[in-house]
C-alpha cells in the first residue's frame, strides 16, 4: 500500500468491513487458494532438504512462505514438516516445482519419493520506513459492526529493524494535521518486539479515519511491516 497522501487526488479512501481485515501496510491474497501438490523426489544435504513436487493448484510458491509436507519416506520421513520457512523456489513450464527447507541433518542423494504438499497463501510485507500508513474509514449504522466500534490492530514484521514504534492514529477529518495517537501497537527494541507483543483492541474507538503511523526506524537489513486493522 502506498503511504500517507495529502494531495486531493489520491485514491478513494477503503471503508472497514465488519470481519475482514484491511491491510494498510503489506497485503494478503484471499482469492486464491493454497498451493497444492504432490511429491515426485527429494534429497538433502545437511541440514537443508530439497523435495521437487507437481503444484495441481495455486500458485507458484515464494520464498517465505510456509510448507508443510506429509506422507514421505525417504530417510525416515525427514522431509515430513508443518509449516517450515521455504528458501528457494525454482520452477519449470509444467508446473514442476523445488523447493529447500531445513529438516533435521541427514545425507540423501535425490530419489522417487510420494508424499503431498501444501504452502498456504502468505501475506506479503513492504519496506518499513517512517511515515504513515493510507487511511481506512469507519462504517456508521451498521448493525453487523461492534456498536462501539471495537478495532483490533495487528502488526508484523517479516525483516524486523533495530527499533522503531507503530502507532494506531485516529482523526474525525481525513487531515494529516487532524490524527492523534489512540496507541502504541508494536514497538521493537533490541531487534526483538517488546513483551508487550504486536497486537492491540481498542474499545470503543470513536474516530472515523484510521492509519498507522511508524516512528524512526532504525537498523535492520531492509526492514519489513505487515499492518491491518479488523473490526
Amino acid at each position: 500500500m502506498p503511504a500517507f497522501q495529502t494531495t486531493p487526488f489520491k485514491e478513494p479512501i477503503k471503508l472497514l468491513v465488519p470481519g475482514i481485515p484491511a491491510y494498510l501496510w503489506g497485503s494478503y491474497n484471499d482469492k486464491t487458494g493454497p498451493t497444492f501438490g504432490y511429491v515426485i523426489s527429494d534429497s538433502a544435504a545437511a541440514t537443508v532438504g530439497t523435495v521437487v513436487f507437481q503444484i495441481t493448484q495455486g500458485n507458484i510458491p515464494i520464498v517465505g512462505s510456509l510448507i508443510t509436507v506429509r506422507g514421505t519416506a525417504n530417510s525416515g520421513g525427514v522431509f515430513n514438516v508443518v509449516n517450515a520457512t521455504v528458501l528457494t523456489v525454482t520452477t519449470n513450464d509444467y508446473g514442476v516445482c523445488t523447493v529447500t527447507y531445513a529438516i533435521s541433518s541427514t545425507s540423501q542423494a535425490s530419489a522417487a519419493d510420494a508424499g503431498q504438499v501444501e504452502i498456504p497463501q502468505p501475506e506479503i510485507a513492504e519496506a518499513l520506513t517512517a511515515v504513515s500508513s493510507v487511511p481506512v474509514a469507519m462504517p456508521y449504522n451498521n448493525v453487523n459492526a461492534n456498536l462501539n466500534q471495537a478495532l483490533t490492530a495487528v502488526v508484523s514484521f517479516p525483516s524486523l529493524p533495530t527499533s522503531v514504534i507503530v502507532s494506531l492514529q485516529q482523526a474525525v477529518i481525513d487531515l494529516d494535521s487532524e490524527y492523534a495517537t489512540v496507541a502504541v501497537v508494536a514497538t521493537v527494541s533490541g531487534g526483538a518486539v517488546t513483551a508487550a507483543g504486536s497486537q492491540i483492541t481498542v474499545d470503543p474507538t470513536l474516530g472515523r479515519f484510521f492509519r498507522f503511523s511508524n516512528g524512526a526506524v532504525v537498523g535492520g537489513t531492509l526492514p519489513s511491516i505487515v499492518a491491518k486493522l479488523l473490526l
